[in-house]
């Protein structure tokens, strides 16, 4: 693993094992989409972080949270980015994610 990677959940690595040229396909796809444009490492993962909030997706937010972490963002920017998704996702997932950040960034 190199830096700011965490060990997958069981979940995720039962799925890699699986099938694993679709997992590739996924990760390629997912970092060239990635590198198309000019916004940074932090500023992807800000952007996660807030569509893992509005989706309700915990270990998205979490696994986001990190590495957002890992590219220079502050808790306050983080929170920034759940709270930017309240207005299209509404209150109860933005409390959600609030917990999960709390937590997480402690």
């Amino acid at each position: 693993m190199t830096k700011g990677q965490k060990e997958q959940p069981r979940l995720v690595r039962d799925f890699q094992q699986r099938f694993p040229q679709v997992w590739e396909a996924y990760v390629q796809l997912r970092e060239a989409c990635d590198h198309e444009g000019p916004l940074s490492p932090r500023e992807l993962e800000l952007i996660k972080v807030g569509i893992s909030a509005a989706q309700r997706r915990e270990g998205g937010l979490i696994a986001h949270i990190d590495r957002a972490r890992d590219a220079g963002a502050s808790p306050e920017q983080i929170y920034q980015a759940i709270l930017a998704a309240t207005g299209l996702t509404g209150f109860p997932n933005t409390l959600a994610a609030f917990g999960i950040a709390r937590d997480r960034l402690r």
